[in-house]
């Protein structure tokens, strides 16, 4: 796999558990950051190595993502202070709600995500 490929994936995997679990509190941006700058570093070191054959590549390349999705559901903060990997086990799954609101902290708009309006109810 090449070293941008392990960069992308690293991104995208981040990026994917910050949307989908948007309850970060001060220090989610933080963690976005610095969890992105430590596997970008991370892929540039194993970009470095010389290449393997074709499995050898798949199978860097699916334990890197495997680590920087177990990384990022361990160590991502979140306002009740239960990391995403016990509300998964938990089975509390990230909603349509949920990601709205993580798309909106990133400055994307999705409308078709918004949670229903609340009617209004006269007294």
């Amino acid at each position: 796999m090449k070293t941008a490929t392990l960069i992308f994936l690293a991104l995208a995997i981040n990026l994917g558990v910050f949307v989908s679990f948007p309850e970060t509190g001060r220090f989610g941006m933080t963690f976005l950051y610095l969890s992105a700058v430590l596997w970008t570093a991370f892929a540039f070191f194993l970009g470095s190595r010389p290449p393997y054959s074709l499995t050898g590549q798949l199978l860097r390349a699916f334990f890197f993502a495997a680590g920087c999705l177990f990384s990022g559901l361990s160590f991502l903060p979140q306002k009740d202070n239960i990391n995403p990997l016990q509300k998964l086990n938990r089975g509390q799954y990230p909603e349509r709600g949920h990601v709205f609101k993580g798309l909106l902290r990133l400055g994307i708009h999705v409308p078709a995500l918004a949670p229903p309006a609340q009617p209004e109810v006269l007294p």
